[in-house]
C-alpha cells in the first residue's frame, strides 16, 4: 500500500503552480488541479517533460568510468550508482525519477477521465487530447517499468514485481499495490493502441507526442519485450506520417561537425527530437564524474565525428585524463540530456529488428545509411558479418551514440535474457587520477539491473514489498 500526501497544484489562467515542498513520499504527485475549459486540459501538456533530474541510467551503463579525486569528491548517490549499490537514497530523499514521471502521469489522469467533460472545444479535439494523455502515460510507464520492474522474461513477467497503475487523479487516493510487469506492458500496449487511431499527425512542438511518436513507443514496448516482428511494423508505420508541424531530421555530423566543436542544440531544438523528454544534469558537460570508459572510446574510428562531442580535458582543469580513451562528455551545450522518442534511436532499433528477423540486407542498407551521417563514407561501410555479428555490432553503434546519455543501462537491461548477451559481465573502472592505474573493478550484480525503491517510500508503507 502506498500512501499519498498533499501539496495543492493550482491550475489557473493555463499556468501550472507547483508547491516547493518534497518530501519521500513521491510515489505519486501531491495535491489536486483545477481545470474546467479544454485550452486548460490542453496547457497541462506543457508541464511533463522531466523524466527526473541526474537519472541514475547516467552512471549505471557500463560505459561509464571515473577518477577517484572526482569520484571521492562526488555526491553519495553518485557513488553508490557506479557502485551498482542496492540503495541509492537516504531516507528523507525523494528519487525524481520516480517522483517526476508518477506527476506527469498525474496530470495525464487527470486529462483523461475530465477533458470529456470541459467547457468549449469540439468532441474531436477533446478525444484527441484525451488520446494524447493515454499515449503520454504509456510512456511514462515504460520507463517507470524499466527502472523498478525486472527486464521483461516471458516466462516470469506473470509473477515479477512492476509499478503502481495508477488510473486516476485523486489525491485522497491512499491504497495502491505493484501490478506484474505482465500487467504493466499489457496496460501500455493497450493506453497506446486505444489512442493511436484518435491522435493527430501535426502537434504544436516536439514537446507533444504527436501520432507517429505514439506508435513509436509501442514500438520500443515491444522491442523491450523482444518481440521484434511487431516492432518492426509500429516502426514502418510511424516513418509513413511523421509530424510537418515542426522540423525533424538526423543531423548529418560530417557537415554539422565541420568545426571541432558541438553545433548540435539541445532540448526543444534538438531536429533528432520527434518527441522531446529529458533528463536535466550537469554529469554531462560540466563535470569530471562521469567519464567513458576506455573500452568504450576504443568502439569509435579514427574520422568518427562523434569524439567531437568528448573532450580528454578535464572540466575546468588544464593536461588530459591519465588514461587513454577516458574522456568526458562536451555536447550538446546543455544539461538537457536527449530521452523521449529520438531519431537516431529509432533508426538503430530498426535496423536490429530487421536482423533479428533475418532481414539481414534490409538491416545493413539502414545501418550503413546511418553511419554515413556520423563519419566519412570510406568509414561507415560494414565489415562483412554473419547475423549474430550483425546484431552485435548494432549493439556497438547504439555505444557509440548514445554514449553517457543514460541508454545503455536499458540495452543492458533489456539483453539480460537474450541468448547472445545473457551470460555478459558488467563492470565499472575506477583509476587513479595520478597514475591511471586501475584501483578498482566493481561487477554488475545482476539485481542491479533493477532499481529498489527508495527506502524512504518503503519505511512509510509497510508491508510494501521491494525489489531484492
Amino acid at each position: 500500500m502506498i500512501k499519498i500526501n498533499k501539496y495543492s497544484i493550482l491550475f489557473c489562467a493555463g499556468i501550472l503552480l507547483t508547491s516547493c515542498k518534497k518530501d519521500f513520499l513521491e510515489v505519486a504527485p501531491k495535491g489536486s488541479l483545477i481545470a474546467s475549459k479544454i485550452s486548460e486540459y490542453e496547457n497541462l501538456f506543457y508541464n511533463s517533460q522531466s523524466i527526473g533530474f541526474d537519472a541514475p541510467t547516467l552512471v549505471m551503463g557500463d560505459e561509464v568510468a571515473t577518477l577517484n579525486t572526482y569520484f571521492l569528491a562526488s555526491p553519495l548517490r553518485f557513488q553508490r550508482l557506479f557502485r551498482w549499490e542496492a540503495d541509492i537514497y537516504e531516507p528523507e530523499e525523494t528519487a525524481s525519477e520516480l517522483q517526476d514521471p508518477m506527476r506527469a502521469i498525474y496530470i495525464y489522469n487527470k486529462v483523461i477521465n475530465e477533458v470529456m467533460d470541459s467547457e468549449g472545444g469540439t468532441e474531436e479535439a477533446k478525444r484527441s487530447l484525451q488520446a494524447e494523455a493515454k499515449a503520454s502515460r504509456a510512456y511514462f510507464n515504460m520507463m517507470l517499468i524499466n527502472h523498478y520492474g525486472k527486464p521483461y522474461n516471458a516466462a516470469t513477467a506473470t509473477s515479477d514485481l512492476g509499478i503502481p497503475l495508477v488510473k486516476i487523479a485523486d489525491v485522497a487516493q491512499t491504497s495502491f499495490t505493484r501490478a506484474s510487469v505482465q500487467q504493466v506492458y499489457d496496460d501500455m500496449i493497450t493506453d497506446l493502441k486505444d489512442a493511436i487511431p484518435l491522435m493527430p499527425v501535426n502537434v504544436p512542438m516536439r514537446l507533444r507526442m504527436c501520432k507517429s511518436a505514439a506508435e513509436l513507443t509501442l514500438a520500443k514496448i515491444y522491442w523491450f519485450m523482444g518481440n521484434y516482428e511487431e516492432a518492426l511494423k509500429w516502426i514502418i508505420e510511424a516513418k509513413k506520417h511523421f509530424p510537418t508541424s515542426f522540423e525533424t531530421r538526423i543531423y548529418d555530423y560530417n557537415v554539422t561537425y565541420a568545426v571541432p566543436t558541438w553545433s548540435v542544440s539541445g532540448g526543444n531544438n534538438n531536429l533528432q527530437s520527434l518527441m522531446n523528454r529529458i533528463t536535466s544534469s550537469f554529469w554531462t558537460n560540466t563535470s569530471n564524474d562521469l567519464l567513458l570508459a576506455p573500452w568504450a572510446n576504443q568502439l569509435y574510428s579514427t574520422n568518427d565525428q562523434r569524439l567531437k562531442s568528448f573532450s580528454n580535458t578535464p572540466y575546468l582543469g588544464t593536461g588530459s585524463f591519465p588514461v587513454t580513451g577516458l574522456k568526458r562528455r562536451i555536447g550538446p551545450f546543455t544539461s538537457q540530456v536527449p530521452q523521449g522518442v529520438y531519431l537516431p534511436d529509432v533508426e538503430l532499433m530498426q535496423a536490429e529488428c530487421e536482423a533479428r528477423i533475418g532481414s539481414q540486407d534490409a538491416a545493413k542498407a539502414i545501418l550503413l545509411s546511418f553511419r554515413q551521417k556520423r563519419m566519412p563514407q570510406a568509414e561507415a561501410v560494414l565489415p562483412t558479418m554473419d547475423k549474430n555479428a550483425l546484431i552485435k555490432f548494432i549493439i556497438e553503434e547504439r555505444i557509440r551514440e548514445f554514449a553517457l546519455y543514460g541508454w545503455r543501462w536499458l540495452d543492458m537491461r533489456r539483453l539480460s535474457n537474450d541468448p547472445l548477451f545473457k551470460d555478459k559481465i558488467y563492470e565499472h573502472y575506477l583509476y587513479n587520477a595520478q597514475t591511471g592505474q586501475a584501483l578498482e573493478t566493481i561487477t554488475l550484480p545482476q539485481q542491479r539491473l533493477t532499481l529498489r525503491l527508495p527506502r524512504g517510500v518503503i519505511s512509510a508503507n509497510p508491508g510494501m514489498e521491494n525489489n531484492p
